[in-house]
């Protein structure tokens, strides 16, 4: 029974209410769904001191692998806006592993943009993000890679040095 369970789960985008993506996450733990939420380290200034705090990167979603009978489950909680299935799991997971591997060694000005479709495709070869591909824009003697989430119509985008990008065929 419960393998004819496990082949019935499918991937979603929970398009959830703003500010309940962390509740949403506690949710999903509790009816033992996979969950993913990237986060970034975000730095403000509150009365004078650092405040630190984890925030989403796409701010709105949280991804799940889930039953149908899950899924009305977590649409019960009134927190979930709408859901979106995913066609090509495969293609999102890559992606999403992209953007958390930037998000671990993220530079300050890491930020979500978006949806980038023009430029060449690249892959940094030297630094931190060793490995990682994504679109490149140039900004004067700058460069900015930016990491698509098709299934969001969103990207993230980060600085790079031009030397340590290399054009992927």
């Amino acid at each position: 029974m419960t393998d004819e369970v496990q082949t019935r789960k499918s991937w979603f985008v929970l398009h959830v209410k703003p500010r309940t993506e962390k509740k949403v996450m506690l949710y999903l733990a509790r009816y033992g769904c996979f969950r993913y939420l990237p986060l970034v380290l975000k730095v403000t200034k509150v009365q004078r001191r650092k405040v630190r705090r984890s925030v989403p990167v796409f701010p709105g979603y949280v991804f799940s692998r889930m039953s149908p009978e899950e899924r009305i489950e977590m649409l019960r909680t009134n927190l979930i806006v709408s859901t979106i299935y995913v066609t090509r799991p495969r293609e999102m997971i890559h992606q999403l592993r992209q953007v958390e591997h930037a998000a671990k060694h993220a530079p300050p000005d890491m930020r979500r943009t978006q949806l980038f479709k023009q430029g060449d495709f690249v892959r940094v070869t030297a630094g931190p993000l060793r490995g990682t591909e994504g679109y490149v824009r140039r900004e004067g003697s700058s460069a900015k890679i930016c990491l698509n989430v098709e299934i969001l119509g969103a990207a993230v985008e980060l600085s790079v040095s031009p030397e340590d990008l290399e054009k992927v065929e």
